[in-house]
């Protein structure tokens, strides 16, 4: 759970996530984000973001704030009927002072981490658009991720929604929540959208919206009422997690209303919020690996030159540029703060190369891996009062990119690696950046085909030759394997014994063995038993037994894409891009 703004300013390591083990097999869910905003000012930058740009992005008739200094959502926002007196709002204002009377100004709030979906995952929120009597409105609560073009100039996405359309919440309308999902479409496609009827369901009153994010399926509830069931076309890129709050355009034509406009004037604006309440996610059936890096914490200290003939080598730390390794105690770090080392003695430390202009320093250690692998990365950084990077344009990241036989990233075009994710971890244009706190990022990609070892990169960004470090220390990368769930009854092994599976027997009827068909009972052929094993377990299901989520938006590149032209060309680096 996530501390106070006091709190986390005591703390000497920001914990992003619940507890982990090293190596386990997670039978019951494995907590991955807990968040009950329930903290004073802004909702925790380390674990939160707005779209990148002082603009943001733009959807609908909507554009989103992106200003990092002065547009995060606040936490801690009394409301007595929230479970623990307190919310976090996302607001929508009628002026823009971007565009006035043209456009509305909305929020888009994302993690900064991504979910590999593994075996399973689970998202929750309760949740509710605040009362109000104006139609016009879609509150999104969804997983999302664009990373590829299919084909080629044609960008496509992986989506799961819960939105919450005001149109359903005034008058005499349903309250019937909508959902809907994408894998690997173009933004042109309208998805699978639904909406489902759930009695007594009241939009504008807190509810616990949910899903369950399966290889299998995808399951839709509302206070564990499940709602939908979708077994087909089910995404499997790891995805961010949404909240936003936007008005949609007449394309859009559930959720528009022609009322509602655009304010012309500041002294016109009318505001109005989705208060969340909480927000958990949950990893189930999935085992998680042991560490697979070779010397974590940077105790051996051993750092090899990285060159292009060693760009393949596999199991020990490859550097480039200023990358450096130091006990706790010195090296710019505040001597009146002992033990600074989150893991260990040592740290490695990484600057600039004040080559003049853009450029990076960094590490990298490759693995072996094989393509359809799930793997989760994870580092701390830090930057030091005495040396930061607060102010500058420098940053940096952790990020997970493929490699072929032939030790090269895997990529669609230069610069361009398949299924690459990073996640920006310190950012000294980042007004709300920590300093003298470790901020731990976790990232999540999945091996694409051709691959044989998978790269964990830490990355420092230099803009402009501007000074200040940051320390590294406590990385992992973990491989992440579904567990095998049979559910009996379930013929077409979908993970729910449903209408589909009588097709599978009724297809199969009479034959000699029951290869044709999963997790029969009774042994020998397929007979009139098999449809009596199968009809006493008619809705039967696999997982943790819940679900939820909403909304789509596309989102401009991540820094990475700002680090590719810095480095595009340098021999040494093969930078990860990817939309975040």
């Amino acid at each position: 759970m996530k501390t106070s703004g006091a709190g986390r300013r005591l703390a000497w390591v920001v914990v992003f996530v619940g507890v982990f083990a090293a190596s386990a097999s997670f039978a019951e869910a494995q907590l991955l984000l807990r968040d009950d905003f329930i903290g004073t000012g802004n909702v925790n930058p380390t674990v939160w973001r707005l779209p990148f740009g002082s603009e943001g992005t733009f959807v609908g008739r909507t554009q989103f704030r992106g200003n990092p200094a002065t547009d995060m959502p606040q936490e801690g926002i009394v409301e007595p009927l929230a479970s623990d007196g307190k919310v976090a709002e996302i607001k929508l204002d009628t002026y823009s002072p971007i565009d006035p009377g043209n456009q509305f100004l909305g929020t888009d709030l994302l993690t900064k981490r991504n979910f590999a979906r593994g075996g399973g995952l689970t998202f929750e929120a309760r949740m509710r658009l605040k009362p109000t009597t104006v139609g016009g409105l879609v509150d999104g609560f969804f997983l999302f991720d664009v990373t590829r073009e299919n084909p080629p100039g044609t960008l496509v996405r992986d989506e799961i929604d819960f939105e919450l359309l005001s149109n359903q919440a005034v008058g005499a309308a349903a309250n019937d929540p909508f959902t809907n999902y994408w894998n690997d479409e173009p933004f042109s496609d309208p998805g699978e959208g639904q909406f489902s009827d759930v009695a007594g369901v009241d939009l504008t009153q807190f509810q616990n919206y949910k899903v369950e994010w399966t290889p299998q399926h995808m399951k839709w509830y509302v206070n564990n009422q499940l709602i939908r069931t979708a077994t087909t076309n089910v995404p499997d890129d790891p995805m961010k997690l949404h909240f936003n709050l936007w008005a949609p355009g007449s394309d859009f034509a559930d959720a528009y209303n022609a009322a509602l406009q655009p304010a012309a004037t500041q002294g016109a604006n009318q505001t109005y919020a989705v208060q969340v309440d909480h927000v958990e996610v949950n990893r189930i059936n999935t085992t998680t690996s042991a560490n697979l890096l070779s010397d974590p914490s940077f105790e051996v200290g051993t750092l090899v030159n990285l060159t292009p003939t060693n760009g393949g080598t596999r199991d020990q730390w490859l550097k480039f540029n200023n990358v450096f390794i130091e006990p706790d105690d010195i090296g710019g770090i505040d001597p009146s703060v002992p033990d600074m080392a989150p893991d260990g003695v040592f740290m490695a430390k990484m600057f600039g190369p004040f080559s003049g202009g853009p450029n990076a320093s960094g590490l990298v250690q490759n693995v072996v891996a094989t393509p359809g692998e799930q793997f989760e990365a994870r580092a701390k950084a830090l930057t030091a009062a005495g040396d930061s990077i607060a102010g500058k344009q420098n940053y940096n990241t952790v990020a997970i990119s493929f490699l072929n036989a032939s030790g090269n990233v895997i990529e669609t075009a230069p610069f361009v690696p398949v299924n690459g994710k990073d996640f920006p971890l310190l950012d000294g244009r980042d007004p709300n950046m920590p300093q003298d706190l470790f901020v731990e990022g976790v990232v999540n990609a999945i091996a694409p085909a051709g691959t044989v070892s998978a790269r964990i990169s830490l990355f420092f960004l230099q803009l402009n030759n501007e000074g200040g470090a940051s320390w590294f220390d406590d990385v992992s990368l973990m491989r992440l394997t579904p567990n095998v769930v049979t559910v009996p009854g379930d013929y077409n092994n979908n993970g729910i014994v449903d209408a589909a599976d009588y097709s599978k027997w009724r297809d199969n009827l009479g034959a000699a063995t029951e290869a044709s068909i999963n997790n029969n009972g009774d042994g020998g052929g397929v007979t009139a038993s098999d449809y009596t094993y199968w009809k006493t377990r008619f809705g039967n299901t696999s997982g943790a037994g819940a679900g939820s989520v909403t909304a789509a938006v596309p989102e401009p590149a991540s820094m990475l894409l700002v680090s590719v032209a810095i480095l595009s060309s340098m021999f040494l680096y093969r930078p990860n891009r990817s939309v975040l």
